[in-house]
């Protein structure tokens, strides 16, 4: 069996996110007719709010990830291990620290890139209104998200801030407030 590369499995993710969101879908079809001429900047800033959301999807994906590699470590082995035929437990428990390392670096760039895509896709399409505040709000939740998983990461700053922001980066609360500020935001507009 080959192995799959890093690009191999997030290209992989992608095509199959364009099957279950229609969105995604028709933003790439080109079978768009627009009578009014249609802006080409403001069309552009659709598709990479579409492929903005598909990045916002991948990058979430680790918080049903993360539960389930703990359990799969203190649990699931034990419990499911035999039934598996899984007889070296300690090397199991080293491929899955390899896929939660690989996640962690996944989670960490498609955030990045969902926060870059996002800002393109606002100004290309909105730009900074006063109508379109909470979805700038969203913008900067996520942007603050990135920035917050970006200094767990990174070795400079002291161990204090590191801990600070892993508690901060970790609360589903600010992930759901986020995504309620885009969701009305975007309604409203």
């Amino acid at each position: 069996m080959e192995k799959q590369t890093p690009f191999g499995l997030l290209f992989s993710l992608f095509l199959l996110s364009c099957l279950f969101f229609p969105s995604v879908s028709a933003a790439f079809d080109d079978d768009d007719e627009d009578d009014d001429g249609g802006d080409d900047d403001n069309e552009r800033g659709e598709d990479l709010g579409n492929v903005s959301q598909i990045l916002l999807i991948a990058t979430i994906s680790l918080v049903a990830w993360k539960p389930a590699h703990i359990w799969l470590r203190k649990t699931g082995l034990k419990k499911y291990g035999d039934k598996f035929a899984i007889t070296d437990h300690k090397a199991f428990k080293k491929k899955l620290t390899k896929i939660n390392n690989w996640m962690s670096i996944f989670h960490l760039w498609v955030g990045v890139g969902a926060v870059v895509t996002g800002l393109a896709h606002g100004l290309m399409t909105e730009g900074v209104k006063l109508e379109s505040y909470l979805v700038w709000l969203g913008w900067l939740g996520m942007l603050f998200m990135s920035i917050l998983g970006g200094l767990m990461q990174w070795m400079w700053p002291p161990k204090k801030v590191r801990k600070g922001a892993r508690l901060l980066h970790s609360q589903r609360i600010l992930l759901v407030f986020t995504i309620i500020l885009l969701v009305i935001g975007h309604e409203m507009m």
